[in-house]
């Protein structure tokens, strides 16, 4: 049996401007089946892929156990911090890159592996 991973289309989302992006960004997560709570239990991992190159880790976000001080795991929080995250990631291919215009183009769910494919 083999499992088909997902892809979803975001070069629409604005990584810029989380006023403008999150919701767009919610959606394209919720299309892919992604349930919140999983980062309740488990670390979120960030993957890029530029140019159908090796997919490299960017950023993780740890677990966010519940009853765990200073921080509340809630729909907004999960999805807000891994908007932060690639929003960051892609600060940092840009300066690698200076002159280009980096956009996510696509995403995947694997699990707590989401990995978004940039050029």
């Amino acid at each position: 049996m083999s499992t088909e991973m997902q892809t979803v289309q975001t070069d629409h989302i604005n990584f810029k401007d989380i006023d403008k992006g999150y919701e767009p960004f919610a959606e394209a997560l919720r299309s892919l089946g992604f349930d919140w709570q999983i980062a309740r239990a488990e670390e979120l991992k960030g993957f890029c892929q530029a140019h159908g190159g090796n997919a490299l880790l960017f950023f993780q976000l740890p677990a966010v156990g519940q009853g765990q001080t200073g921080a509340e795991a809630t729909e907004r929080a999960v999805i807000s911090n891994l908007w932060s995250g690639i929003s960051e990631s892609l600060a940092v291919i840009r300066q690698k890159q200076p002159g280009k215009l980096i956009k996510v183009r696509s995403m995947q769910l694997d699990g707590n592996r989401l990995t978004f494919s940039v050029s």
